[in-house]
């Protein structure tokens, strides 16, 4: 018994963890939220005979992604990028590292005009070549100059940005220097579900979710990018904080018996 309630006690505090976290984060664009997996945990004895297996309660076993989509929120931000459907924006990785996914689309340019995450994490996009179009064998950071040089030879200032449902770029300098620069990346994966949490509110793949599948949006089944929108947390609150008292009510009992157990015991031996 006082191996079933610990085990029940240590499972139930990561319940509340993940929960905790969900409820932490439900303001947070782009989140999605967590559910905890459990299994039951038995012991074997030397013989192979199923009636030799006990019972030891339920282990944590992980958690899990829940992929589904968060609601719209309408900001007017050119730059502020919602997916309506399947895929992640991609983060150029930093030296060294992996390269990072998100559904989070709060970008803005720095003093370089990169688009960037407000992490700093550089925005990947196919670049626009005059003559061939769209390159699309690889994704790259986007840079969008904050000024040019016209036909007049006059040095005008970016004025404007456009993203279409395509994930078309299109600039404006002055009153009407129009120059188109590329088009937003995407990547899907074969189970987003599997992608690990790297801080930042993105994502990593790993050997479970499989490698990034690189498209872009409106092609294939890639969903369409909405400008001026960003999506909200995925998370329920009203769900959540009836799973916490739940939880929390798991917890008192497992404790309140795990205690009781610990009294018996101790007089036991006291007498």
């Amino acid at each position: 018994m006082f191996t079933i309630t610990r085990n029940g006690l240590d499972a139930i505090s990561k319940d509340l963890g993940v929960i905790s976290n969900n409820i932490a984060n439900a303001g947070t664009n782009g989140f999605k939220r967590s559910r905890t997996e459990f299994v039951d945990f038995y012991s074997k004895a030397i013989s192979d005979s199923p009636n030799n297996k006990t019972g030891l309660g339920a282990l944590f076993q992980g958690s899990q992604k829940i992929m589904q989509q968060g609601s719209p929120i309408m900001t007017d931000g050119a730059l502020d990028l919602n997916i309506s459907g399947t895929g992640f924006f991609i983060l150029s990785p930093k030296i060294g590292s992996d390269p990072r996914f998100t559904r989070d689309g709060s970008f803005s340019l720095d003093a370089q005009g990169n688009l960037i995450t407000t992490d700093g994490f550089n925005v990947a996009g196919y670049k626009r070549d005059e003559i061939e179009g769209l390159i699309k064998t690889s994704a790259e950071p986007i840079n969008i100059p904050l000024s040019i040089t016209n036909n007049e030879g006059r040095n005008v200032t970016l004025t404007g940005i456009n993203i279409d449902a395509y994930g078309n770029i299109e600039t404006t300098y002055g009153l009407n220097n129009i120059v188109k620069r590329g088009q937003i990346a995407l990547a899907k994966f074969n189970n987003d579900t599997e992608l690990k949490s790297v801080g930042a509110n993105a994502f990593q793949a790993t050997q479970k979710s499989g490698l990034q599948l690189l498209g872009s949006a409106l092609e294939g089944n890639f969903g369409q990018i909405i400008s001026g929108a960003l999506e909200s947390s995925n998370t329920d609150i009203t769900n959540e904080m009836v799973s916490l008292i739940n939880t929390q009510q798991a917890f008192n009992g497992n404790a309140r018996i795990l205690q009781t157990s610990v009294d018996i015991t101790r007089r036991l031996m006291d007498g």
